[in-house]
């Protein structure tokens, strides 16, 4: 493979299978498949911008380079009218036309800009939505209102997360934006600009061709409680001991689990906080225990990988507890627990021993290590 032709050779083994794909430099990778964006001449860049400034609302293109650009390169585009936004992989981003300040000459003779064209709605699109795939535990079942119950059948009420584009206001103009196709608002991700929603499942693919919006995926199920390794696997025993003596003093540590611990469990020596109301489980208590107990009930014997470490409990919650209905995550829950913990509390490290268990609950095998908006 020529390196002019900038072949890039993929292989996936998933399982036990090998899937080969070629991407060209011209393509850019979505969620939904490849998609092959050809190098425009600077009259078709020109057209392209041209038509993008004068629709009324569609602001948002994409733009793809021939080559990696530099912090300079973002400043004199963003002078000549393109602010660039997520990257996108493949020399590719989302970007936003400012028709008050663009210049269409610039943008055209930029010999470093290969094309802008417009979004397709599908790129911004889960596969499972692109395909009308209805996940189980995203049909919102504790409904309300008689009227949306008789419809559950036909067009169930789900549960999605939904992104904007970073010049979105997330308080006014997304969360009208949403209003407007029958959506109820769960939760915010503000770290991301997006916001848990609950709507008819037939608005979701009009809702997607708003400019506004950067991208929708299904929910993910309830997260349930995992478990991990032992003292000896890590290591710990010899941090623990001399020369070393390490046993996690100084160090706070944010639990997120299923619920919060035992706070006062001999093994803490009242070194667990309990910060919110999600109610006592016997499995944080055990993370924790794993963590920094002290081993206090067993002589010393059973003791944490950290057993002087401060621990912060916190449980995942949904508005209202986790009512019968309740089936997937709300990542907006995890979000504003990890931001009191970092920001108010000062946490240094954080331990999630929770997760959508992919395997055992016969899950589609294409999770596994998938990256999404709750990740």
């Amino acid at each position: 493979m020529s390196t002019e032709n900038r072949w890039l050779l993929m292989v996936m083994v998933v399982a036990g299978a090998v899937c080969v794909g070629v991407t060209e430099a011209g393509d850019i990778r979505w969620r939904s498949g490849n998609a092959r964006i050809d190098t425009q001449a600077a009259a078709q860049k020109a057209q392209a911008v041209s038509l993008a400034v004068t629709r009324t609302t569609d602001r948002h293109v994409v733009v793809q380079f021939s080559d990696p650009i530099s912090l300079d390169d973002h400043v004199r585009l963003k002078a000549a009218g393109i602010t660039l936004q997520k990257y996108l992989g493949d020399h590719a981003f989302f970007a936003l036309l400012d028709p008050q300040s663009v210049d269409i000459n610039a943008i055209s003779s930029d010999v470093s800009l290969s094309a802008i064209v417009p979004v397709t709605p599908e790129w911004k699109l889960h596969p499972d939505l692109v395909e009308d795939v209805v996940h189980p535990w995203a049909v919102v079942s504790s409904l309300d209102s008689p009227q949306v119950k008789a419809r559950v059948d036909t067009d169930p009420i789900v549960a999605a997360y939904i992104l904007f584009h970073p010049d979105v206001d997330l308080d006014q103009d997304a969360t009208t934006l949403v209003e407007q196709f029958g959506a109820r608002i769960q939760s915010q991700l503000r770290s991301i600009n997006g916001l848990v929603i609950e709507l008819p499942f037939s608005n979701i693919k009009a809702l997607v061709n708003e400019d506004a919006v950067q991208w929708i995926e299904p929910p993910l199920p309830q997260f349930s409680t995992t478990n991990n390794d032992n003292r000896a696997r890590t290591g710990a025993n010899v941090v623990n001991d001399v020369p070393y003596g390490l046993d996690g003093a100084g160090i706070s540590v944010l639990v997120y689990d299923g619920g919060e611990a035992l706070a006062s469990h001999p093994d803490f020596g009242g070194r667990v906080t309990v910060r919110d109301s999600s109610g006592v489980h016997d499995h944080p208590t055990h993370v924790s225990g794993t963590i920094g107990g002290s081993g206090a009930l067993s002589g010393g014997t059973y003791r944490g990988m950290a057993p002087a470490v401060a621990i912060e409990s916190y449980g995942f919650e949904m508005e209202g507890g986790l009512q019968e209905g309740f089936l997937y995550s709300d990542p907006g829950d995890l979000e504003a627990d990890y931001a009191e913990a970092i920001n108010a509390l000062g946490v240094d490290i954080s331990n999630n021993s929770i997760g959508t268990n992919v395997s055992p609950n016969d899950f589609p095998c294409t999770w596994q290590g998938d990256y999404g908006v709750t990740s």
